[in-house]
């Protein structure tokens, strides 16, 4: 049997609020899009979308399940976005490497590093790393997304190349665009990955620890402090990176993330109450850590801070209180 043609479909993996407003704001531009989430869901699926303060749009998403089509002998997959959490990414790509096309996009849209191996994808597909810099949005419902914020996605590949490699990226990109998501191509993908990593060090681990929105962490005097000191501390492994002459300051890049997230409820902590034991902290914490180490950084209140969200989802895995 020949191999299916490869399908301009956007594969969208992952039915988190990244996921559902990625979804909605391409399909509502024309786009063919499919949302595969973690557990089967109906063909289509009604779902609701809102903007901000706008009014609520209910609409009949696509649906498909990694298993789908597994018979097919080909690859055929030409666009897939993985809008999952890192910890998830090996049993994803495990999935959806045989079903991609000859030069197939894959986005990877996760917080932190390390989740890649060795051979996880074919040597012709392209892997695109985007990092999410305020494409903010919250699930207000099972089915319902609330977007917050729209800011860009910094978007590069490991090569580190000025432009994208082939046509078909930039064409992705061009409607990105028009869905009005925010796309910036950027030959510095290493460095705004690092940037948001010791962003995310500070916010995930402390909105977890005190179980609260984005937005609180400004507005106690303890929390206010431990923001600021932690980002000291991982400005000097951004220096030892390389990275010490970054476009913004930390503590401001920081704080501004809090301020455009204010009403959500980070990565972190909505993983700490789902209860299942996983969490991104070895992606995350466990990185800027791991650079300390190596270059003999003092981070005194860094390593003080994620074993106790650490000892939080050690206890929600085995039924224990915290």
């Amino acid at each position: 049997m020949p191999a299916p043609p490869p399908s301009s479909t956007w594969y969208l993996v992952g039915d988190g609020a990244v996921g559902m407003a990625l979804a909605h704001r391409l399909h509502a531009t024309g786009e063919p899009v499919r949302l595969v989430a973690r557990m089967p869901l109906p063909d289509p699926v009604e779902l609701v979308y809102r903007d901000g303060d706008g009014a609520p749009v209910t609409w009949s998403c696509p649906t498909t399940s990694s298993t789908a089509d597994s018979s097919a002998t080909g690859r055929f997959v030409d666009r897939l976005v993985i809008a999952t959490k890192a910890y998830s990414v090996a049993d994803v790509l495990d999935a959806w490497s045989p079903r991609l096309a000859a030069g197939a996009r894959v986005f990877l849209l996760q917080n932190g590093i390390g989740f890649r191996r060795p051979g996880d994808l074919p040597e012709d597909v392209h892997t695109l790393d985007a990092v999410n810099t305020g494409f903010a949005a919250f699930r207000s419902g099972e089915r319902t997304v609330i977007q917050t914020g729209n800011e860009p996605f910094r978007i590069g590949n490991a090569e580190g190349r000025a432009t994208p490699e082939i046509a078909s990226i930039a064409d992705d990109l061009d409607r990105l665009t028009r869905a009005g998501v925010q796309v910036v191509w950027t030959p510095a993908i290493r460095e705004h990955q690092w940037s948001k990593i010791a962003a995310n060090a500070v916010i995930n681990p402390l909105t977890a620890i005190f179980g609260c929105r984005n937005g609180v962490l400004l507005e106690r005097e303890e929390t206010s402090a431990l923001v600021e000191s932690l980002c000291a501390e991982n400005v000097r492994v951004l220096d030892a990176l390389g990275f010490g002459d970054s476009e913004h300051d930390l503590l401001e890049t920081t704080r501004h993330i809090i301020q455009a997230t204010a009403s959500n409820v980070s990565s972190m902590l909505a993983d700490l109450n789902r209860g299942d034991g996983r969490s991104e902290l070895v992606f995350i914490n466990g990185q800027l850590v791991r650079v300390a180490d190596e270059h003999g950084d003092e981070v005194p209140v860094h390593r003080s801070i994620p074993d106790r969200p650490a000892a939080a989802f050690a206890a929600s895995r085995t039924g224990r209180p915290g």
